[in-house]
């Protein structure tokens, strides 16, 4: 810790978490002095849409930052256009057929590359001037986090090759590791609805013609991963474990199940990914994940399969401390 963090750590300072789904927003406040916590709360506001925080929501956060002098808001950044490479190698974003000047990217420990498209940018911006950002993490940030966790853990057997799972209810985030090292990484939505690519930026934006050219990529990756997964039948197996009454799942459920083994189609069948044999799922879990799902799972992936509950808010938090007080 250098001595400004020192310094910083010593004073009262307020964290606070927030993550903007559908129709509501997470909020997690969390007060800390030195190693004492002082403060912790959480609430949910309903909002109208993504691109539309609720008054009651701004002027809650406002009033917080009234509070305390030093606060530090972060945002969990669940938006389509962004992407993770094996590589930091700014140019081998091309590859993956991402144009490198239509994105903001960042170099994780010199292991692999997260990428978000400058629309979402400009929509973080936008969406949340009236309240002010300090802090915009990625999901594979935060399932790094978790991931990295397990590492650190001796009570917990890690394989060679893991798939990791963050599921936050309306997002999916895949990351497969060897150990610390990334092999592939896929972001998606699986809410009902997912407006935010359509986001009408005003006067000064770029075009609707241009925002969709921009994020041209994100939509034909998707629909590549998809392609003959359109309906959950089409998935191996699934059709005979429903018709023997042995998994019951929603739509989301089914959304679920479905983008996760578009994602391993992709890893198994894209050269562009080193292509090495998942030995077993790992899923962190932040909404209370169908029990369903993960006996679908090790039923038809023939993988073990393990689950942990975690709080995403809190690992917004513990990441932002970090950036604070380092």
């Amino acid at each position: 810790m250098s001595l400004f963090g020192s310094v910083k750590k010593r004073m009262t300072n307020q964290f606070l978490a927030l993550i903007v789904e559908e129709k509501n927003c997470k909020v997690k406040q969390k007060v800390v002095k030195g190693n004492d916590t002082i403060f912790v709360e959480e609430s949910t506001f309903e909002i109208e849409s993504k691109d539309k925080l609720s008054e009651e929501l701004i002027n809650y956060v406002n009033r917080l930052q009234e509070d305390y002098e030093h606060t530090y808001i972060t945002l969990f950044l669940n938006t389509l256009g962004q992407g993770v490479i094996p590589t930091c190698d700014i140019d081998a974003l091309k590859k993956f057929s991402v144009d490198k000047d239509k994105v903001k990217t960042v170099c994780v420990e010199d292991r692999y590359l997260i990428y978000g498209t400058l629309i979402d940018i400009k929509w973080a911006d936008k969406t949340f001037a009236k309240i002010g950002l300090d802090f915009v993490f990625s999901p594979f940030l935060v399932l790094d986090y978790f991931i990295k966790r397990d590492i650190s853990n001796e009570e917990i057997e890690i394989d060679e090759i893991m798939l990791y799972v963050l599921n936050t209810g309306n997002a999916l985030t895949v990351m497969i590791m060897k150990k610390s090292d990334l092999l592939f990484g896929s972001f998606f939505n699986i809410a009902k609805d997912e407006n935010l690519l359509y986001t009408d930026y005003g006067e000064n934006s770029e075009s609707g013609d241009d925002i969709f050219a921009e994020l041209d990529f994100a939509e034909d990756d998707d629909e590549l991963l998809i392609e003959n997964l359109t309906d959950i039948d089409d998935i191996p197996g699934f059709e005979n474990s429903e018709i023997e009454g042995k998994i019951e799942l929603s739509e989301q459920d089914e959304r679920f199940v479905k983008y996760l083994s578009a994602a391993l189609k992709e890893f198994y069948s894209n050269d562009l990914y080193e292509s090495e044999f998942i030995q077993s799922v790992r899923i962190f879990d932040d909404i209370n994940i169908n029990p369903s799902v993960i006996k679908y799972l090790k039923n038809e992936l023939l993988l073990e399969v393990s689950s942990e509950n975690v709080s995403v808010r809190n690992a917004l938090i513990d990441l932002s401390c970090k950036e604070v007080f380092r």
